[in-house]
């Protein structure tokens, strides 16, 4: 046989063997496919439950939280709404005892035989914008109507404790007080304003105010109020402390 022969035979074979490669792979190619088409469609199909599910659990937890929200702003309603009543509460339990006190008030007045009561209410405590000092100012009222004019002095007091002493020291002797003396004279009611300092060392817990009738007309009487400060601060403008009105 011819070197050529065996050539082309060769050439032959070579050319049969790729075929059935080619031929072999497709069809690898073609059940590879077939075996995993159905796990793949399975995939896609969990994949898109699963998408499902998490959205559903999304949007649940966006309406809990908005359930919360609305919780804790009904929650915070229902404190302010209790602190108000808190408020509202202690405020008719002072009116109360106010009431108590000037109704015990008055019958000791008829008790004792006498013909006129004055009452202390409504001091406010201030600190002096720019200053060491401090605003004040209250109301004296008489009681029992048609006494007449009462007079006589306020005599005004502030007690504390300094170097662990109480101690107790009139209006006059306090720095820079301004009226350092305050005169009664009123047929109904009587405001009273004024401005002190706070001695070296003092530290005050009560400023007491007595009434020192000029006669027996009027019972002698004396109120305590503790050192509390007040806001807004009281007005600055000078006032007649003799000056009354008719309710």
């Amino acid at each position: 046989m011819g070197i050529w022969l065996r050539l082309l035979l060769l050439a032959v074979y070579a050319v049969l063997v790729v075929a059935a490669f080619l031929g072999g792979f497709e069809l690898g190619q073609t059940r590879m496919a077939a075996i995993l088409e159905p796990d793949l469609a399975g995939s896609q199909e969990r994949l898109q439950v699963t998408e499902t599910a998490l959205a559903d659990v999304t949007s649940r937890l966006a309406a809990v939280k908005q359930e919360g929200v609305v919780l804790e702003r009904s929650l915070q309603i229902e404190r302010e709404t209790a602190r108000s009543l808190q408020a509202q509460l202690k405020e008719a339990q002072d009116e109360r005892l106010a009431l108590i006190k000037e109704s015990k008030y008055l019958k000791r007045l008829i008790r004792d035989g006498g013909q006129g009561a004055v009452r202390v209410h409504a001091l406010v405590l201030a600190p002096l914008e720019g200053s060491q000092q401090y605003r004040y100012g209250f109301t004296v009222t008489q009681l029992v109507p048609g006494v007449g004019e009462s007079t006589g002095r306020v005599v005004l007091r502030l007690e504390g404790t300094r170097n662990g002493k109480e101690v107790s020291v009139p209006l006059g002797e306090l720095p820079g007080a301004d009226p350092a003396t305050l005169p009664m004279k009123f047929e109904f009611f009587q405001n009273f304003q004024g401005v002190f300092g706070l001695p070296q060392g003092l530290e005050p817990r009560v400023v007491s105010i007595t009434i020192e009738p000029d006669g027996d007309d009027i019972l002698r009487t004396s109120e305590a109020f503790p050192w509390i400060m007040a806001e807004p601060a009281m007005p600055e403008q000078e006032s007649d402390p003799g000056a009354d009105a008719v309710p």
